[in-house]
């Protein structure tokens, strides 16, 4: 038997034992002989075995298509994102995790480390299978009434209660480590600090098409889309663009589904939005009405805190900010933002393109920054211009010259004997 029908025998075997709960999986040489026998038949034999009713289930069918993403969040992929992505997703449920996210403590820190969530504020790796409960109740902490009644303030009540959590959270720091057993290869390594960082947000082709892919998913329902506050002035001088973005010059643009959509958010299912990111849902129907359950919808300020959407240290990406100086006057420096600035980026690039200005680039010499050498204080006559324009064109030939690889290779045919 090859080693690839054996590898896929063995994962058969898991999916089994994972649908069974528990239950004996059927053994090897069974296993075979099902395989031998054809899938479509079904005999009294059959039907009478559970074992062999899952495996012609279509839930199961769809499970044994697909082996490799029940698995992945469970192996040792420090750098892999989608494991990670995996493995923050079971974090998603607010019943079941209540851990905030703004503390050191949340789901990002334990799923770099390896870790998923499996009950209500337990945790369990699935390399080691070591699993224990995060508590950061500190009532139990207190002491009996009697002591609590000695306390002079509420003021030193709250410091100790400050304290008593700031101690916990800090143990649970440490056993975001140790709790692994000491051979796992978790304990030796988390992920990367970039782990979160959506791709493709720099290439203004990309990440225009993702914008339009979020935006039509939201307009599938116009009529659900309520109103939503502003994007902050923080990362760009002007947000306008995205009242004046404009996907088709005939095509007129929802300007709160923009907003949403610059912002990660795409549709989930009837009347509700989620990001892919931090996995945050929101309920469309509750910011809606003359007296809406809430004030209002933060395209920004709603992902949770940890999400590279909003929080620039998650998204991990510095750029020069075009048009931004120094508080001393100096050339603008780099800095990090977040996912939806660089989406607004994308945007001003691409009207810019669609309306034939060329931002300028600093990597290369185009054609705008040509035009740009050649004006002067001096008029200068047709013949003059079209000198300077033939002498700086040939200047650009020649800096092009040494990697142009086709006519090198072309002229390396011609020289072989």
């Amino acid at each position: 038997m090859s080693y690839a029908i054996e590898t896929k025998k063995r994962k058969f075997d898991r999916i089994l034992e994972a649908i069974n709960d528990g239950a004996a999986s059927p053994s090897r040489s069974s296993l075979n002989s099902r395989n031998s026998g054809s899938t479509t038949t079904l005999t009294k034999d059959t039907v009478s075995d559970p074992s062999k009713r899952l495996r012609v289930s279509p839930s199961t069918r769809s499970l044994i298509s697909t082996p490799s993403t029940t698995t992945l969040s469970g192996h040792f992929l420090p750098s892999s994102r989608t494991a990670f992505l995996q493995r923050l997703e079971t974090f998603r449920h607010v019943t079941q995790w209540h851990i905030p996210s703004t503390e050191p403590i949340n789901a990002v820190a334990w799923a770099k480390r390896g870790w998923t969530c499996v009950d209500t504020d337990t945790v369990s790796c699935g390399a080691c299978k070591e699993r224990f409960h995060v508590d950061l109740d500190t009532d139990g902490y207190h002491g009996n009434k009697d002591d609590e009644e000695e306390k002079d303030t509420e003021e030193e009540s709250f410091a100790m209660t400050t304290d008593i959590h700031d101690n916990i959270v800090k143990r649970y720091q440490d056993m975001i480590v140790t709790a692994h057993a000491e051979s796992c290869l978790w304990r030796k390594r988390g992920c990367d600090s970039s782990i979160q960082r959506i791709e493709g947000l720099l290439n203004t082709s990309m990440a225009i098409a993702g914008l339009r892919t979020r935006y039509d998913s939201i307009m599938t329902r116009s009529e659900e889309v309520p109103a939503v506050a502003s994007l902050p002035e923080t990362a760009f001088e002007g947000t306008t663009e995205v009242e004046q973005f404009r996907f088709n010059e005939n095509e007129k643009t929802n300007i709160n589904a923009l907003k949403l959509a610059v912002c990660g958010w795409e549709r989930k299912c009837e009347d509700v939005i989620e990001c892919h990111h931090c996995f945050r849902s929101l309920g469309l129907w509750l910011y809606r009405g003359e007296t809406p359950t809430m004030e209002r919808l933060d395209a920004v300020e709603d992902h949770l805190g940890y999400c590279p959407w909003r929080s620039p240290a998650a998204q991990d990406t510095e750029i020069v900010i075009a048009g931004r100086k120094s508080d001393d006057g100096s050339a603008p420096k780099s800095q990090r933002v977040p996912g939806w600035a660089l989406i607004l980026q994308a945007m001003v690039k691409d009207t810019s393109k669609r309306r034939g200005q060329r931002p300028p680039t600093s990597n290369s010499t185009t054609e705008s920054e040509v035009l740009s050498t050649m004006s002067t204080n001096e008029p200068l006559t047709p013949e003059q211009r079209e000198k300077k324009m033939r002498d700086l064109l040939r200047r650009i030939k020649d800096i092009k010259k040494p990697f142009n690889v086709k006519a090198l290779l072309s002229r390396k045919d011609k020289k072989a004997p």
